[in-house]
């Protein structure tokens, strides 16, 4: 029988000697099957010197905890006098798990679920979970393989929000992987990074995708300069959009104001199509049903500003379908030359602090690239987040989202 067990419990080298059951539990008394008979330091004969009763956890056999009490033998040798212990890979020295036990610890962890209920549901502590996650973090990030990146995108992530830490996370978006996080989001933090970069990866870049942060602009500019940094057009097609909602909450305010309220009208005193027409408006044209354009034509009649308001940002929005950096040139002047004329306070402050980061955006026609996949990881990173119940440790914070998604 206790060959039998000895080979369903799948360690190479070890021999089930005794067995002894409890309610939800399975002792496995084992010891190693091969037994030193020569010093490892001299050479010279050895004897048994003790077998002290090593209580190692394993995985789980049955459905039942499993508890390995290793008989193991002390050795000393009889020439040189010295006293050495037999070791076994699967049972890591001073150790209470074994290291197949840690490696499933690891991998429910990888997956995204929270150390206290790993913990739980595995019956073990929390610090052998903690511990497992960080070994089979640090030896999978040591031995995964740093390929040059031909383009970077970077974005700032929340790590605790009661303290309201941010942290800067750099992809690769090629490769779909995380390069590094960085605790901080300020530009020396980046620049730092950045100048620590070996030099093949510096002469690799071709291009830094960013958000509109003048933290990370001032930091590429120092550390690469020869980089061209894209502004992210997402970012910048969503501040149109703003300005275009504050035309149209500022016409709402406007006729709330102005409309006479009666007694059947005092619980909703405002026009309801300008406050249906939220996503309408905001909707690219070329996605606009039939329906919706006939809508949008009735309520431009009766709001001219807002119809100019609406020619502003899909006016600003054609500036990426332009083929090249020269045309997107000249689309983008006459779009700053008709805020000019529109005069609208939020059109004219969004072309304000376009002009700040005009090469930016006028570099995406040179290397087309985005903000996406950094977005993409940045939402991953709050679903981590939220499975795990929150990561205090920014050493946790930083393997979670490197092991997840590197």
């Amino acid at each position: 029988m206790f060959e039998q067990l000895s080979r369903v419990l799948g360690l190479e080298g070890i021999a089930v000697i005794d067995v002894r059951e409890r309610a939800e539990e399975l002792e496995l008394e084992c010891e190693l099957v091969a037994i030193a008979t020569s010093c490892r330091l001299c050479g010279g004969r050895v004897e048994v010197k003790e077998r002290p009763r090593v209580r190692v956890r394993d995985l789980p056999l049955a459905g039942r905890r499993v508890t390995l009490v290793w008989r193991k033998r002390r050795f000393r040798c009889c020439r040189c006098r010295r006293s050495f212990s037999e070791t076994h890979a699967g049972l890591p020295s001073r150790q209470r798990v074994s290291a197949r036990f840690r490696a499933r610890l690891f991998d429910r962890l990888r997956s995204g679920a929270a150390q206290l209920e790993v913990a739980r549901e595995e019956r073990t502590s929390r610090y052998q979970v903690e511990r497992a996650f960080r070994l089979g973090a640090d030896r999978e990030l040591g031995a995964r393989p740093r390929p040059l990146a031909r383009r970077l995108a970077i974005d700032e992530a929340s790590h605790r929000r009661g303290a309201k830490r941010l942290v800067t996370v750099v992809c690769d978006p090629d490769r779909r992987r995380v390069v590094e996080v960085l605790e901080g989001h300020d530009a020396r933090t980046l620049e730092r990074f950045l100048r620590a970069l070996p030099a093949e990866q510096r002469w690799a870049l071709q291009a830094v995708s960013i958000d509109p942060a003048f933290a990370y602009r001032e930091a590429l500019r120092t550390a690469l300069p020869g980089v061209p940094i894209v502004l992210d057009p997402f970012h910048l097609v969503r501040g149109a959009n703003g300005a275009l909602d504050t035309v149209r909450r500022e016409r709402q305010r406007f006729q709330r104001r102005k409309r006479p309220v009666s007694s059947e009208q005092r619980s909703g005193g405002f026009r309801p199509e300008l406050w249906r027409s939220r996503r309408r408006l905001l909707k690219g044209a070329e996605r606009l049903g039939e329906r919706e354009r006939r809508i949008l034509c009735e309520l431009f009649l009766a709001e001219p500003l807002l119809a100019e308001a609406w020619g502003l940002k899909e006016r600003f929005r054609a500036i990426y379908r332009a083929h090249d950096r020269a045309e997107a040139e000249r689309r983008l002047s006459a779009f700053e030359a008709a805020v000019d004329r529109a005069a609208l306070p939020s059109f004219t402050a969004f072309a304000h602090g376009l002009r700040s980061w005009r090469e930016e955006l006028l570099a995406y026609f040179d290397e087309p690239t985005t903000n996406g996949y950094a977005e993409g990881v940045i939402n991953k990173i709050k679903v981590i987040k939220r499975r795990a119940y929150g990561l205090p440790s920014f050493h946790s914070f930083r393997a979670r989202i490197l092991v997840t998604c590197g």
